[in-house]
């Protein structure tokens, strides 16, 4: 086994644990707290947005954030939220990029908190039995969700 599909390996150990519920986030379990954000739409008015949505069209991202905060933008100033939020100019701005925070709560040293501004990179880290074992693992605990998940 090489050095990186050991890497990968142990970082997908921890990730299944995090998964079975045998680790927690900060608050608790990940389904838990996506499930209560999901369930809480209509009555705190949130508005839910995916990565992939802004890989995709980063205008229309903020486009439509602004419309859901009742601030229409003219397109010039759109443009230059957009060009702001970049994943190359975020990754490069302290305030963004997670490198003022403290060692103890995010070691930047194992993993920077903004890695490669791409959608899908799970496909290069996961085997398909792993990508199967995650798929069955979300579906049962997701049973009662309902909202499409956009993993592309």
């Amino acid at each position: 086994m090489t050095m990186l599909q050991n890497i990968n390996l142990i970082v997908f150990k921890k990730f299944v644990n995090l998964l079975g519920g045998f680790f927690s986030v900060i608050f608790g379990s990940w389904f838990d707290h996506v499930k209560g954000w999901l369930n809480a739409k209509e009555e705190l008015q949130i508005m839910y947005i995916s990565y992939e949505d802004m890989i995709k069209d980063l205008n229309d991202s903020v486009s439509r954030i602004a419309q859901f905060l009742g601030k229409p933008l003219e397109p010039d100033v759109l443009k230059k939220i957009a060009d702001k939020c970049l994943f190359k100019n975020m990754k490069n701005n302290p305030m963004s990029n997670y490198s003022v925070v403290p060692q103890e709560f995010m070691d930047q040293t194992k993993s920077q908190f903004l890695r490669k501004g791409v959608a899908g990179d799970w496909r290069n880290l996961l085997t398909p039995e792993e990508a199967q074992h995650f798929d069955a693992v979300f579906k049962e605990k997701m049973k009662d969700v309902n909202f499409k998940f956009n993993w592309d």
